[in-house]
Formats: C-alpha cells, sequence, structure tokens
C-alpha cells in the first residue's frame, strides 16, 4: 500500500488548472500589449526617418536645380566675356595689321560712315 501511495501523483487543488489558466492569459495579454507597443513605435519610426529623407531628397533636389541655374547663368557670363575677348583681339590685330600696311606704304580701305 505504501508503494501505491508514493507512485501517484498528489491531487491538485480544486480550481488549481484555472489559476494556472488565468495566469497564461495575463501573460499572453501583457505581452501581446508589449509587441502592440513595438509595432507603433516602429510604425513611427519609419514615418519620421521616411519623413527625414523626404525632406533631404527635396533639398538636393532644389540644391541641384540651383546649381544647374548657376552653371547655365556662368556660361552665359563666360561666353560674354569670351566674345568682348575675341573682339578685343581681331580690333588689336587690325591695328597692328594696318599699322604693318601703313609702314609698307599701304593701307586698308575702310568705309566712313
Amino acid at each position: 500500500l505504501q508503494n501505491v501511495k508514493r507512485m501517484t501523483r498528489p491531487k491538485p487543488r480544486p480550481g488549481a488548472n484555472v489559476d494556472k489558466y488565468m495566469l497564461r492569459t495575463e501573460e499572453l495579454r501583457k505581452n501581446s500589449e508589449h509587441v502592440s507597443n513595438l509595432v507603433k513605435q516602429d510604425i513611427i519610426t519609419h514615418w519620421s526617418e521616411s519623413g527625414g529623407k523626404q525632406i533631404l531628397e527635396k533639398k538636393l533636389a532644389r540644391d541641384a536645380k540651383a546649381a544647374a541655374e548657376e552653371l547655365r547663368h556662368l556660361n552665359t557670363e563666360l561666353k560674354t566675356r569670351r566674345r568682348a575677348k575675341l573682339k578685343d583681339f581681331y580690333l588689336e590685330q587690325d591695328a597692328i595689321y594696318e599699322k604693318e600696311l601703313n609702314e609698307m606704304g599701304l593701307a586698308f580701305v575702310k568705309a566712313r560712315v
């Protein structure tokens, strides 16, 4: 008889399974709430990071547009200066050529306006 008592498990107290179920349910509820908070934080983080990325992309696009506009203005100014320098160079070359012709007794035919 004593061997039989040793091999059998003690009887759980009445309602222990309900207590165990309630503890497990509360644990699952807390874990579910924690996961929900993590998901919300993840959504907020992605939203804020994408907002920063969009701001950066807009700034870069604006800077690129401004740089292209400045480059266009610089090209226009460069062309104007080159034309002026070429005009001065040709006038100088004409003056030198006219002087050489005058020394040889020759001259340009100039239209007088």
